[in-house]
């Protein structure tokens, strides 16, 4: 299989490059970034701007994958504008334009932030996030000074889930859609998971401690280990889909976290993902 990885000089990117240099049923990657980076192994990197919708470097090897996992985004941070997030939509649909015309799988890279506002708005008692509950993008955070609720970056990544079950539905694509977790960059150990969930520091006044339990609890709760997201994008790129409901999947990309509220079913089932972690074992 030739995977391509978009954003690849990313945190995620690098992480599964890593892994699929060691899968024996992968035989190439290309790895599309704006920034260079060094080809190595069965890695070959592009440097391409997705954006560009006329731009061959990066449109060849997409039309000549197996699979393509999406990751680039054009401001990865939670707190991203609506102009940015408006250009990350452009990307998605720029590369579903060069996918479909062969059977291929298409790997999207959603976020938890789609559902973000049940951090704040939680479910009733013993329901749990799953594939057909209505989405809420956007997370409220406390920056140290003051309450934010980001919606662009949450909404970008709602509406290219969307645009990936469409063109599934029209063409030999199949896809899953897949709502990453926290994957902190390096070891992603369980122990420096706290309420910076949104990549800010903690400033001089501290939110209620209500607000910083359920923060706490929230951003523990949608913990994927390093070795859980391995295998949950091996699952992804490579598990039949005969047996699916439809041609593009939804997923939820956490470890079994102890008491999360995050549904793992339509992992197990449509993908055979079993994560091995749980944050609450340390």
């Amino acid at each position: 299989m030739h995977v391509v990885i978009t954003g690849a000089s990313g945190n995620l990117g690098g992480k599964l490059t890593a892994h699929l240099q060691t899968m024996s049923w992968c035989s190439a990657i290309t790895g599309i970034d704006p920034t260079p980076i060094a080809s190595n192994g069965k890695f070959r990197a592009v440097a391409a701007d997705l954006r560009d919708p006329m731009d061959r470097s990066w449109i060849d090897p997409v039309e000549a994958a197996d699979a393509v996992v999406h990751f680039a985004a054009q401001s990865p941070a939670p707190d991203s504008n609506w102009t940015e997030a408006a250009q990350s939509l452009d990307m998605t649909l720029n590369l579903l334009e060069h996918v479909g015309h062969k059977a291929c799988r298409f790997v999207f890279a959603s976020s938890n932030h789609v559902m973000g506002g049940y951090k704040d708005e939680p479910l009733p008692q013993g329901e749990t996030l799953t594939w057909d509950t209505p989405p809420r993008p956007g997370t409220r955070y406390f920056d140290g000074y003051e309450y934010r609720t980001p919606t662009a970056y949450g909404a970008s990544k709602l509406m290219g889930e969307r645009a990936v079950a469409a063109r599934c539905a029209a063409s030999a694509l199949t896809g899953v859609n897949v709502r990453i977790g926290w994957v902190q960059p390096g070891e992603n150990r369980p122990q420096t998971i706290d309420l910076r969930g949104a990549g800010r520091r903690i400033g001089p006044t501290l939110p209620d401690q209500q607000e910083m339990d359920r923060g706490l609890a929230w951003f523990r709760g949608m913990w994927l280990s390093n070795r859980d997201f391995a295998a949950l994008m091996e699952k992804a790129l490579t598990a039949p889909a005969d047996a699916w409901p439809s041609r593009a999947i939804l997923v939820n990309g956490m470890s079994r976290n102890t008491g999360t509220v995050w549904n793992l079913d339509n992992g197990r089932n449509w993908l055979g993902y079993e994560p091995a972690d749980d944050i609450a074992a340390g």
